[in-house]
């Protein structure tokens, strides 16, 4: 594998909050110098969640992108993302980008028009993926169990009468978040209108669904292979862990490939086969699998849920992200860095 110079993006939506500021002024941004922001408090609010995240990933990328024998250079995913860009000799991006910055497809896009090679699926496999009515609509589409589930404008309320058929307990969830930023989990139609106004900090569109009970289950998926999964105990906080998990789930065999198969089958429904995808699973009491949610934009780092389930399954961190480079490796012509590139207006 001939080594490669790769930009790793990361967000900057909140970093002086939770670190240096990964200006344009200065050494590189926090984290990617090689030291570990995971120590660093949580301030300033869910955008600053969002960046920790982000800035833990795009760290441990960048130090096993070295150890690998490549060149890393980070490269802040913010509105100078263009300039910045066609200032970074790179021959592929590596995407620190998870939550909306990532989910978007914004920055996808813009590297697409670019033609600048980057890991994972095209922008709008992700936008569609990390959109949870779209996803779910394409996901029953193709006769994929979903969530029964009602969709919330930012001046919409439920109905009682769609309140009383879709059932308590509930769960209200932005329509595009992630870390569960946003999310609430409802016994009552008075606890509505609090968590409504909770999720509309993170997005101004509201998902209302039925709440599940069974065994969660995480499954990793790289292109249509999948890695394994977990069991969740205790899901990952907002700060991006992995929370309490088991590997292998402590599910019958059988069972195990059947959600494994689902899995792909919704990574195939949603055209991510080119990625690392996340696929949330409910495997419920009377044998019922249903998907939660499907990540397109997983978080990266070493003690993230796919991180942890690839460890399980025998892959190093080094060899995980060697794959994800693997992956890119035939689009990334010979002579391609110091390329000129037009900038965009």
């Amino acid at each position: 594998m001939r080594p490669l110079t790769l930009g790793v993006l990361v967000s900057t939506a909140g970093c002086r909050e939770v670190g240096r500021d990964p200006g344009r002024e200065g050494p590189e941004p926090h984290g990617l110098d090689g030291s570990r922001p995971t120590d660093q408090p949580l301030r300033g609010g869910d955008r600053a969640v969002e960046a920790m995240v982000d800035l833990r990933s795009g760290g441990d990328l960048a130090q096993a992108l070295r150890d690998l024998g490549h060149v890393a250079r980070p490269i802040a995913a913010d509105d100078d993302l263009d300039i910045g860009l066609r200032q970074t000799d790179v021959d592929a991006c590596l995407l620190a980008l998870h939550g909306r910055c990532g989910g978007i497809g914004e920055v996808q896009s813009l590297l697409t028009l670019r033609n600048v090679p980057f890991a994972g699926p095209p922008a709008t496999a992700v936008a569609l993926s990390f959109d949870k009515i779209r996803s779910r609509q394409l996901l029953a589409y193709h006769n994929l169990p979903v969530p029964a589930a009602l969709a919330l404008g930012a001046n919409g309320r439920p109905n009682d009468r769609a309140l009383e058929l879709l059932g308590w307990p509930c769960v209200v969830k932005p329509r595009r978040g992630a870390h569960g930023l946003g999310v609430s989990r409802l016994v009552a139609v008075g606890q509505v209108r609090e968590a409504i106004e909770r999720a509309l900090d993170i997005d101004d569109e509201l998902v209302l669904e039925r709440a599940l009970d069974g065994i969660e289950v995480q499954v990793v998926v790289l292109g249509e292979r999948v890695l394994g999964s977990a069991e969740m105990v205790t899901r990952p906080t907002a700060a991006g862990d992995g929370g309490d998990m088991i590997c292998p789930p402590r599910l019958s065999r059988g069972r195990l490939e059947g959600i494994h198969a689902l899995a792909r089958a919704s990574v195939a429904a949603l055209g991510l086969q080119e990625g690392l995808t996340r696929v949330d699973v409910i495997a419920t009491a009377r044998h019922n699998e249903i998907v939660l949610e499907v990540e397109p934009v997983p978080a990266l780092h070493r003690d993230g849920v796919v991180a942890r389930v690839a460890r399980a399954a025998g892959f190093a961190y080094e060899d995980l992200v060697g794959e994800i480079v693997d992956r890119i490796m035939l689009r990334v012509p010979e002579a391609s860095v110091g390329r000129e590139r037009p900038l965009l207006q």
